[in-house]
Order: C-alpha cells, then sequence, then structure tokens
C-alpha cells in the first residue's frame, strides 16, 4: 500500500514555492524587451496578463484541488480529451522547455556583456558556457535541489524589488503615461505576448497539492491568491522603473538591442553607478545558470518519461548505466539549445523573435489545459475562471503571428509518430 504524502505546506510556505515557480530569468528581459516595442503602451501589456493570471492561475489551483498529479497540465488534458491530448502537451512542453534555454542561457550572457561593456558576440560566448555548465552537470547527476531554486527565485526577488525601489523617485510620470490610438494595439497584444513567458508556471501548484495543511482547498486557493499579488505587485513594478526611467531604447541597432535585454542592469547603472549594475549583471549571471540546470534537468527527464511511455523515439528510453541519468535526453535538450545558440548568433536572431517559439508552444499548452478545466472542474465559479482563462488564453493566442504555425506542426508530428509507431509495433 503506498503511503500517503506528509501535509506540511502551510499557506506562507506553498506562497513561496509557487511564487518560486513563476519567478524565473524572462523577467530579466522582458521589460525593456516589451518597452521597446510598444514604448509606454508596454504598462497596458503588463496589465492585461498580471489580469489574465487570475484566471489562470485560479483554473489550476481548482484543478489541483479535485486531481492532484505531479503531472500538471499533462495529467488534466489526458483525463479530459484522451491520449493523443496529452502526449501532445507533453510535446509542446518538452520542445518549449528545451528551446527555452537559449533565451535562458543567452539573457545571462546579455546582462554580463552589457554590464562591462563587452562586444555583443560575447554574450553568446558566455551563453554558450552557462549551458555547457548544465549539460555536463545534468549528464552527470549534479542537479539543482528544490532550495536552492528557491534561492535563485528570492535572488530574482531582490533584483526586482531593489530596482523598482531605487528606480521610483527617478520615474518620469509623463514617461509612463499611455498613449494608445488604433496603431498600438498590435504592439500592445505582441507585447503581451512576449510577456507570457515570464508568466509561464502556474500550473506548478498541482505537484503540490497533496501536500498542503488541512483545510487543503482554503490554503491552496489562499497560496494562489498570495502568489498572484506578489508576481502582479513586482511585476508591475520592474516595467514602471524600466520604462519610467527611459532605459530602454525603440532603436533596432545592436547596441539598442543589448540595452532593451538588460534594462534592469541599465536602470541600476542610471540609479546607483556601474558596481550596482556589475552586481546585478552577476546576480542574473547566477540566476540564469540555476534556471538552465533546472530545466536541462526537468525537460530531459520529461523527454524520458514520454520515450518511456513509447510517446517519444524508443533512442531516449535509456538511462546511463554510470551515472542512472536520462544521459541521451539530456544531451538532446542540450543539442536543441546549442544549436539554436548558433543559428541565433550567425542569422541575427534576435531574442524578441526568440520568445515566440516556446511562448507559441506554452500558450497553446494552457489552451488546452484551462479546456481541461473548462470540461473537468465541478464548482461553478472555478469552471466560470476556466471559461474565461481559455476564451482570454484563445483571444491572445493571433497576437503571436505566423509562429501560430508551430504548435500545429509539432501536433502533427507528434499525433504522426504515434500513428507510425503504433502500426510498426502491430505489424512485428
Amino acid at each position: 500500500m503506498t503511503q500517503p504524502l506528509k501535509q506540511t505546506i502551510s499557506v506562507s510556505q506553498g506562497t513561496a514555492l509557487y511564487v518560486g515557480a513563476v519567478l524565473g530569468s524572462g523577467i530579466l528581459i522582458l521589460p525593456g524587451m516589451t518597452a521597446g516595442i510598444a514604448g509606454s503602451n508596454a504598462l497596458v501589456s503588463w496589465m492585461i496578463m498580471i489580469l489574465l493570471s487570475i484566471p489562470l492561475a485560479c483554473t489550476f489551483a481548482f484543478l489541483s484541488i479535485d486531481f492532484p498529479s505531479s503531472g500538471g497540465i499533462l495529467t488534466f488534458t489526458d483525463k479530459a480529451f484522451g491520449h493523443y491530448a496529452g502526449a501532445i502537451c507533453g510535446w509542446f512542453f518538452f520542445i518549449a522547455g528545451s528551446v527555452g534555454q537559449i533565451i535562458v542561457s543567452l539573457t545571462g550572457g546579455t546582462y554580463i556583456a552589457f554590464a562591462f561593456n563587452l562586444p555583443y558576440f560575447h554574450s553568446y560566448i558566455i551563453a554558450s558556457i552557462l549551458l555547457s555548465i548544465a549539460v555536463i552537470g545534468n549528464y552527470v547527476g549534479l542537479q539543482t535541489s528544490g532550495k536552492i531554486q528557491l534561492v535563485l527565485a528570492g535572488l530574482t526577488l531582490l533584483i526586482l524589488l531593489g530596482t523598482s525601489v531605487l528606480a521610483f523617485p527617478a520615474i518620469d510620470h509623463e514617461s509612463i503615461t499611455p498613449h494608445i490610438t488604433k496603431h498600438s494595439i498590435m504592439p500592445i497584444g505582441q507585447s503581451a505576448m512576449l510577456i507570457f513567458w515570464s508568466f509561464f508556471g502556474w500550473e506548478a501548484i498541482s505537484s503540490l497539492a497533496p501536500e498542503f495543511k488541512s483545510p487543503r482547498k482554503q490554503n491552496i486557493m489562499r497560496s494562489t491568491w498570495w502568489a498572484i499579488i506578489i508576481i502582479g505587485v513586482l511585476y508591475i513594478g520592474i516595467a514602471l522603473a524600466v520604462i519610467g526611467t527611459n532605459s530602454y531604447s525603440t532603436g533596432e541597432q545592436t547596441v539598442d538591442s543589448a540595452m532593451n535585454n538588460a534594462s534592469i542592469a541599465h536602470v541600476v547603472e542610471k540609479v546607483a553607478g556601474v558596481n550596482g549594475a556589475w552586481t546585478t549583471a552577476i546576480l542574473a549571471f547566477i540566476i540564469c545558470l540555476g534556471t538552465n540546470n533546472a530545466f536541462v534537468a526537468s525537460m530531459s527527464r520529461l523527454g524520458y518519461s514520454l520515450s518511456h511511455k513509447r510517446l517519444a523515439p524508443s533512442w531516449l528510453d535509456n538511462l546511463n548505466q554510470k551515472y542512472s541519468t536520462p544521459s541521451r535526453a539530456v544531451l538532446l535538450v542540450g543539442s536543441i539549445a546549442g544549436i539554436g545558440l548558433l543559428f541565433s548568433c550567425i542569422f541575427h536572431i534576435g531574442l524578441d523573435q526568440l520568445v515566440f517559439i516556446p511562448n507559441s508552444l506554452a500558450i497553446a499548452t494552457y489552451i488546452f489545459g484551462t479546456a481541461a478545466g473548462v470540461r473537468l472542474i465541478t464548482n461553478a465559479f472555478g469552471k466560470l475562471l476556466a471559461v474565461i482563462a481559455c476564451l482570454l488564453c484563445l483571444a491572445a493566442y493571433p497576437f503571436i503571428g505566423s509562429f501560430i504555425t508551430i504548435p500545429i506542426i509539432v501536433a502533427l508530428s507528434c499525433i504522426g509518430y504515434i500513428t507510425w509507431r503504433a502500426k510498426r509495433e502491430e505489424n512485428k
């Protein structure tokens, strides 16, 4: 008989774990990037995404209460729509997480290159070092523990809160006044889609649900609401700091792009001097290294799990005998990110374009997840929130633009592979 998990998570602990799951390295690049696209109107994009996160987070909280599982969206989708839908979400997650490591490593490289006035090309060298450390570490079995991940989330929180407080006296009120016209709708929508990258993780509560103290439902909902408030305040604060101090550029040159991608360091440099920017850059580097390590670990295990369930190529269903790690899956994740870095460098594909690739898959995954909520949640209010979240995700999706084809290609590839493998095994 399986021993039930101990119920040890309080509201405060649940909130910290939840904030830690959502708060990632994406927030280090997105304030300047979105401001570069939409100017002061990017504040509207941030507000839209904060409001969207309310029904989204609550949908997964209600699903977690009814169906607590470490499988998260994959489990919910499988229960609601069957085997193929769950498999498609698994592929979405794997590819989004693997491609996302290009962005994470390049973020760390960009911050170091900007703060120390290095040529922008050096950011790719630093990114390659970051990625290599994460891949080698995971190949030999050196993983980042949950406690270290919380420390990294704490460092991110420190950067955001510290920058917001330092920048507050220097904010120009004219700079944070939105100027909305019919021509600004598309930039606002595009910025909102970029911001989605920093909100990915609301489904994380599902794996923690069985361990919440009683009353479990009440504590899960309280943790969810506190996490929404904390994340919302931090994100709008850092957006105000970047936009209010004009620490971004709407230019398209490499120097402008580098400043937008390291805008938080630029804010700190303005209000606290060069030493402050150096400190921020080094902390950003550490955060990105930890995030790389954690995601390479989780994505490689997802790839191994999909293969073990016959939902991905059998080549990945292999554990290294010496290190007891899914080494082939680790190498695949590293290869996807490494090749992506090389292509980005050769063809000058900026972070503002790269982000749309995992974002297109992330939003598609959340459409599946919220649709599962509509079907599975029995609570009337929870079902209403799931409907709202699903409709908002669907309404936002066209702003992905041409990247909308990526989830379609991935879904067709997944179904094609599973069908082909099933027929091949039948004929044996």
